[in-house]
């Protein structure tokens, strides 16, 4: 099944993930309007700005009640590299600056493991669905990472990272620091903890013509340097 080139109006505060969302929808061959009157779908994002009329699609934070939409996706633990706020993972940026600032003390706190998901793998699977050649589906389909990473294997792995940025920065890398890097697969989460239902998402993305379902492709440890790049920049 192909994407449809579709009229697209948005609603929400222009954050990261609203960027990031609209860039997805431009790069698939929608094109934008201000008016909702002439748009062939009306998509909200974030938890701004929701209509109390029906809209198309509405992309809000996981802990938000669900708006007047005939589609929703709601997204848990969103990897955005760009500081974000008001989608549940502040955490990620005060880990970042725990780890720049020494890693002194005890690291910020948060609950055991995520399901943490690359904001590009976010939008892609909300445009593949999205934009599907056909009538939008409806529902509620709940989008996170398939594989859950507690939170102490994540800080160890923005450790490694930082550690190995400034040794290239200060010229101090040695055999050891450059060799042993141990997988991020190998420090995964073997806890107890509930996914978020995925089945919706995978179904609507074979739906869509997506032959592997939902199949994230970015790495975490990707997302992690990519977060540490742009908080040199912020």
């Amino acid at each position: 099944m192909v994407l449809m080139t579709k009229v697209v109006h948005l609603l929400g505060e222009q954050d990261a993930v609203y960027l990031a969302l609209a860039d997805r929808l431009e790069r698939a061959g929608a094109t934008f309007t201000q008016n909702k009157e002439d748009a062939d779908l009306v998509i909200a994002i974030g938890a701004n700005h929701l209509p109390t009329s029906e809209i198309d699609v509405a992309v809000i934070p996981a802990n938000i009640p669900y708006p007047n939409s005939k589609l929703v996706f709601r997204v848990h633990d969103i990897l955005v590299p760009q500081q974000v706020n008001g989608w549940g993972v502040e955490i990620l940026s005060d880990w970042i600056n725990w780890v720049k600032g020494g890693s002194k003390e005890s690291p910020p706190e948060d609950i055991d493991a995520r399901h943490w998901v690359h904001i590009r793998d976010a939008t892609d699977a909300i445009v593949q669905i999205s934009l599907t050649n056909g009538d939008t589906p409806s529902g509620v389909i709940d989008l996170a990472g398939r594989r859950a990473w507690s939170s102490d294997a994540v800080l160890d792995e923005m450790k490694l990272l930082w550690r190995r940025y400034t040794d290239a920065v200060h010229l101090s890398h040695t055999v050891e620091s450059l060799t042993n890097v141990p997988s991020p697969a190998s420090q995964q989460f073997d806890g107890q903890i509930s996914r978020p239902n995925l089945v919706p998402l995978h179904n609507a993305m074979l739906a869509s013509g997506r032959e592997e379902g939902w199949r994230p492709l970015t790495a975490m440890r990707v997302g992690l340097m990519e977060s540490f790049a742009h908080s040199q920049d912020e």
